[in-house]
């Protein structure tokens, strides 16, 4: 090796190395080469850029509004960037171009698919949740995305709101057109809306002589009929509170429709016999008849005519078919397995 391959070495050396400590970050790797520009959305669905990694949103136009201005995402970044109203790129704006941080590809890969899944929601009534996971299982995503990605079921919980806007407001009364789309099951297209008292063509004729003095809405896909047909025992809950104004879970209700409120909650003894009707569940059946017709025995005259409503529908009602309700002789008592 001569002196001169020296030199060259030493000199090529000399201009690689960096001439500064600074911790700024080009946004692109020539200033005569035209960035590419991608699009996203922000968590609001507003447009944001994307540049090498950088995120850059909306600022202002200009005073005749032939330019539009953005800034980068990071607020302490000073970045500005100038862009044609298609978002094409023209250049960067003032002398810093160089951001203070760090390129973060990966952000505007989550964005891409949050903003997938809003729309998904917005159009389908596929559950939002299986909406967020088809989702991040058909986007994949690079190791640095997944790391930074929220957790799937905040995934999908937020995609509610979005869902809402595809969705009928609340009914002001009982009295509302049902859309087709809500009388079918979104998976296969069969029957969902089994009973409907107020529309002829959804009637349950094996209803027989009971009727409502209300509306009577019953849904119920042939898949949950099936299982529950086949089913040795049914446990029940209700959850009021979720009923829609104008309903309610009327098979739960049916005590609290006699007008026992004031007189439940005040007298002692009222209260007490209430709960021996409720417990006549767990006694053996050949008992029940005579515990029934005790019950009016603890009551005076009063109590006995805020009573007789509930009397008179449990004796015509229930006690007709006391096997049906009756759990004296099976090992789960209670409904906590439909908890």
């Amino acid at each position: 090796m001569t002196s001169e391959d020296i030199m060259i070495i030493d000199e090529t050396s000399s201009s690689s190395s960096p001439t500064s400590t600074s911790n700024e970050f080009s946004s692109s790797q020539s200033s005569s080469v035209k960035p590419t520009i991608t699009e996203t959305k922000s968590n609001k669905r507003k447009v944001m850029l994307v540049i090498d990694g950088f995120n850059y949103q909306f600022k202002n136009f200009n005073k005749d509004k032939s330019i539009k201005f953005w800034r980068c995402a990071k607020r302490s970044c000073s970045v500005l960037l100038h862009t044609t109203l298609r978002n094409e790129f023209l250049r960067y704006s003032g002398k810093i171009t160089r951001h203070s941080h760090l390129p973060n590809p990966a952000e505007a890969e989550v964005r891409n698919l949050r903003e997938a899944m809003r729309k998904r929601a917005e159009k389908e009534i596929l559950p939002a949740q299986q909406i967020a996971e088809q989702e991040v299982r058909q986007a994949l995503l690079t190791d640095e995305a997944r790391a930074v990605l929220p957790n799937i079921i905040h995934l999908g919980h937020n995609l509610v709101q979005y869902r809402r806007k595809m969705t009928p407001p609340l009914p002001q009364s009982s009295s509302f057109f049902i859309p087709e789309s809500y009388t079918k099951d979104y998976h296969n297209n069969t029957r969902l809306l089994l009973h409907d008292s107020d529309d002829s063509k959804f009637q349950i004729d094996s209803l027989g002589d009971l009727r409502s003095e209300g509306r009577v809405l019953i849904w119920s896909s042939d898949i949950q009929l099936n299982l529950l047909f086949d089913s040795q025992r049914l446990h029940m809950d209700g959850t009021f509170s979720s009923s829609p104004p104008n309903f309610d879970q009327s098979l739960y209700r049916n005590v609290q429709s006699h007008g026992l409120s004031s007189a439940y909650l005040d007298n002692i003894m009222i209260r007490s016999v209430i709960r021996q009707m409720m417990a006549l569940a767990l006694v053996p059946e050949q008992y029940i008849s005579l515990l029934f017709d005790n019950l009016e025995k603890y009551l005076n005259d009063s109590e006995r005519d805020d009573l007789s409503p509930i009397f008179e529908y449990f004796k015509n009602y229930w006690m007709r078919q006391i096997s049906m309700w009756n759990v004296a002789d099976i090992p789960e008592k209670t409904d906590n397995f439909s908890e």
